[in-house]
């Protein structure tokens, strides 16, 4: 699975960063919409770079890993 590790750790980075933001929106009271369009897009710009940084940090740690 040489790039099938993106589509595993990528959306968990988004979907875990995107829950914890917006879990922090609503604690904080903020129930618009706009509360889930911001955690969608910290998600986003946070997510995917360490997602991207976790397949490569797999690899090299253990090319043996399939």
């Amino acid at each position: 699975m040489k790039y099938g590790w993106r589509f595993v750790f990528i959306p968990l980075w988004v979907l875990c960063i995107s829950g914890a933001a917006l879990t922090a929106f609503l604690v904080a009271d903020w129930l618009a919409w706009q509360a889930f369009a911001v955690a969608i897009t910290i998600g986003l710009i946070v997510g995917v770079p360490a997602g991207i940084w976790t397949t490569f940090k797999v690899r090299r740690d253990d090319p043996a890993w399939s």
